[in-house]
């Protein structure tokens, strides 16, 4: 956990996963990947072939940490934190939506199997899916965070709430510590900051962004700025 979480207790994770289901995409190379770790990015999450490409140049992670993005629909669970491990991944990470029964259950199996290897587990989880705003309430948000905590799960990821007051209140429930999506791309940098200054200042420990960097003008250029915040 020391490898991802700061002295200060905190992280800049830059989520990188996304060609699994967006396909060729601007800025989800290794140059990019390379620029952000330059920057600032604690660790960087990606899935199993962009890690496979990123090992063989040990220019591009260097000091951060690797975080791989598991398919919770997998059929053979324990191989894919094994395939993390042997590619040398500080963490895995599954995401799954709490109303889907079996995705519940893989990830309540993937947080044993992540348990029984060592391997700090994230679990990301969004109440009803990213296509269900109506339930992304604070009570929804703050609910899922402890039951993935209570499955096992050493931080999670979700949806910011939306103020620090609500925010607080997930955050002091999960027990573990807890990191926020950044999700659409935001169209004003300052907006972006002054949520991250909002979360961390709620006891958020850290961000895992995606479009709002590797989509970003100059990843490198926000990465450090997000560093600056994240890290003040």
């Amino acid at each position: 956990m020391r490898r991802l979480f700061q002295a200060d207790g905190r992280l800049l994770l830059v989520a990188m996963d996304h060609a699994g289901f967006m396909g060729p995409t601007h800025g989800l190379d290794l140059q990019t990947m390379a620029s952000v770790v330059g920057a600032g990015a604690d660790a960087v999450m990606t899935t199993f072939g962009t890690a496979r490409r990123a090992s063989l140049a040990p220019e591009v992670l260097r000091r951060a940490a690797l975080v791989l993005s598991l398919d919770v629909h997998a059929s053979e669970p324990e191989e894919q934190v094994l395939s993390a491990l042997r590619l040398g991944a500080d963490s895995v990470k599954v995401l799954a939506v709490s109303g889907d029964g079996a995705q519940w259950s893989a990830l309540e199996r993937y947080a044993l199997i992540c348990d029984r290897w060592g391997v700090p587990f994230q679990a990301e989880v969004i109440p009803g899916g990213f296509d269900k705003p109506d339930l992304h309430t604070p009570q929804s948000i703050a609910t899922v965070c402890r039951q993935a905590a209570e499955m096992g799960a050493d931080y999670v990821k979700t949806l910011y709430t939306g103020d620090p007051e609500s925010m607080r209140r997930v955050v002091e429930g999960a027990t573990v510590p807890v990191i926020i999506l950044g999700g659409a791309r935001a169209a004003d940098d300052d907006c972006l900051v002054r949520q991250v200054d909002e979360a961390l200042a709620a006891g958020v420990a850290g961000i895992a962004f995606g479009r709002n960097i590797w989509g970003h003008p100059d990843p490198a250029a926000i990465t450090a700025r997000l560093a600056e915040v994240v890290h003040a």
